[in-house]
C-alpha cells in the first residue's frame, strides 16, 4: 500500500480527502510512475465496477493541479488557472468524481469512420440521452460509471 506520508505536500492533502470519501480506492494508489521531475505525486486507477475496464476512472495530482480521466479519451484539470486557493479546485475536483461515480455526469466519445471526433461531458440533470444528435457516419458511445447509461448511437 502507498504511504501516504511520502507524497509531496499537494498530493497528500489530495489524497486525504479523496480517501476519507472513498477508502476502498487507497488500494488503486500509487506514486505517479508517469511524472518524471515530481516522483512523489499521486496516481489512482479505479477499475470500472461493471466490468472492471483496466481503463476507468484515473485520479493523479502531478503538476501541482489535480486531473481527473475516464477511459482513454476524456481528461479534465482542476486547479490549472493558477488559483490561490487550493482548497477550491480540490473541492471543485472531488464534486465532479462523486457526480461521475453517482452517474449524474457520463462521457460521450465521438468518432467518424473510425477517427476520432471527440469527447465530452453530459449532464444529466441538464440534458438528456435522446438529446444527442448524430450526424451522417458517426458513432457516438456514451459511458457511465457503473454502465446505466451505456449505449452507441450511429449515424
Amino acid at each position: 500500500m502507498i504511504d501516504l506520508q511520502r507524497l509531496n505536500d499537494h498530493s497528500r492533502e489530495f489524497a486525504t480527502r479523496l480517501f476519507r470519501v472513498y477508502p476502498d480506492w487507497i488500494r488503486f494508489a500509487r506514486y505517479d510512475p508517469y511524472e518524471d521531475f515530481e516522483p512523489e505525486a499521486l496516481l489512482v486507477e479505479v477499475p470500472r465496477p461493471v466490468d472492471g475496464a483496466r481503463h476507468g476512472l484515473f485520479i493523479t495530482t502531478s503538476e501541482w493541479e489535480i486531473s481527473v480521466g475516464y477511459g482513454e479519451s476524456f481528461h479534465t484539470r482542476f486547479g490549472a488557472d493558477g488559483q490561490d486557493d487550493p482548497g477550491d479546485f480540490y473541492a471543485a475536483a472531488l464534486e465532479f468524481i462523486a457526480d461521475f461515480v453517482g452517474e449524474r455526469i457520463v462521457v460521450a466519445t465521438a468518432s467518424e469512420d473510425k477517427e476520432w471526433l471527440g469527447a465530452w461531458l453530459i449532464d444529466l440533470r441538464r440534458q438528456s440521452l435522446q438529446e444527442l444528435e448524430v450526424g451522417p457516419g458517426e458513432d457516438i458511445k456514451v459511458r457511465s460509471w457503473q454502465g446505466t447509461y451505456d449505449c452507441r448511437l450511429q449515424g
